[in-house]
């Protein structure tokens, strides 16, 4: 993986908002070979060319040519949202008790041999940057958000972590073994040359 990464990973990053470009360039852009596009079609143009990135990030809403003269005050109006959430998310959080959160780094602390994927919707839109970054390091990347996908997506987020999962244990399980066996291997063959130096 540190060789993969060594090389950058080429990131197509699609919005149709300028300084979520700029942010991500901030936060990613010495890291991965960053290019930028600000609608869909030009991806597909892109593809259509015969290039392809190593991992596609893409927003799902972008502004309807036909609808520019409401854009701001639709902003405007989730500004506000935002402020209102925030506050809800504080009062809200002094009510319910994120312990799905603990559970998950207890299990990361104990290094539990299974994955753990969080499964909340409400978690979506009330935990904040801090929070969510410990899901991340602490449940890995995969989210089912509770009550927005049906059965089927659900079942294949699932079984694609339980996979991956399963994957690179058993690849650290043959990794752990060809140490033991080169180890092996270098013994015997200082144990031979021993003899061999005994007998000539």
């Amino acid at each position: 993986m540190a060789e993969r990464l060594a090389e950058r990973l080429k990131v197509w990053f699609v919005d149709d908002e300028q300084e979520r470009h700029d942010e991500f360039d901030r936060r990613h852009g010495e890291r991965y070979d960053v290019r930028h596009f600000h609608r869909p079609d030009e991806v597909l143009a892109a593809l259509e060319n015969g290039e392809k990135p190593d991992l596609l990030l893409s927003d799902v809403f972008f502004l309807r040519e036909d609808a520019r003269d409401r854009a701001d005050g639709l902003q405007r109006e989730m500004r506000e949202l935002d402020e209102r959430l925030s506050d809800f998310a504080r009062r809200y959080t002094e009510v319910y008790a994120p312990e799905g959160l603990e559970l998950a780094a207890k299990l990361h602390r104990e290094r539990r041999p299974f994955p753990n994927v969080v499964y909340s919707s409400k978690a979506a839109i009330l935990l904040d940057e801090p929070a969510f970054s410990r899901i991340a390091r602490e449940t890995g990347p995969v989210w089912i958000l509770k009550g927005k996908e049906d059965a089927e997506a659900e079942q294949l987020k699932i079984e694609s972590v339980s996979l991956g999962w399963n994957w690179r244990r058993r690849y650290l399980q043959v990794k752990g073994l060809l140490a033991i066996v080169a180890i092996a291997a270098m013994a015997a063959g200082w144990f031979l040359g021993m003899l061999l130096g005994r007998v000539m």
